[in-house]
């Protein structure tokens, strides 16, 4: 009895090892289970870009508050800088931008602002 049971339990460790290998047939081909991120592979990020974004959560979560604080203050900032290079060049930021920046500007806290409004 003894051997019996033995050569059951090696014959069960065998099978497993093979199909865990890939013995007896292919996985199907992995379903993509994230949201597409929207970012341009290439060129620069803009404002929009950037509120495009959405992160996937995973087993063990993040926090969302903060990412979006994060993407809310890139945002802001690409907006800024986008402002201030329009100035530089001599040519005028288009009023979408400036309305964009001023509303941006509004709803960010004052430690964002600070050294980014174009007063230092």
């Amino acid at each position: 009895m003894f051997w019996f049971q033995l050569c059951v339990v090696v014959v069960l460790l065998i099978a497993v090892g093979w199909v865990a290998v890939g013995g007896g047939g292919h996985m199907s081909p992995p379903s993509p289970d994230r949201p597409d991120p929207a970012v341009p592979d290439t060129g620069l990020l803009g404002r929009g870009d950037v509120d495009k974004v959405r992160f996937s959560v995973g087993a063990r979560g993040y926090r969302m508050d903060e990412v979006d604080d994060m993407l809310d203050r890139l945002a802001y900032e690409i907006d800024v800088r986008e402002h201030r290079i329009a100035e530089l060049e001599g040519r005028a930021p288009s009023q979408q931008a400036e309305t964009q920046v001023s509303r941006a500007a509004a709803e960010q806290p004052a430690e964002f602002r600070e050294g980014h409004d174009g007063t230092e």
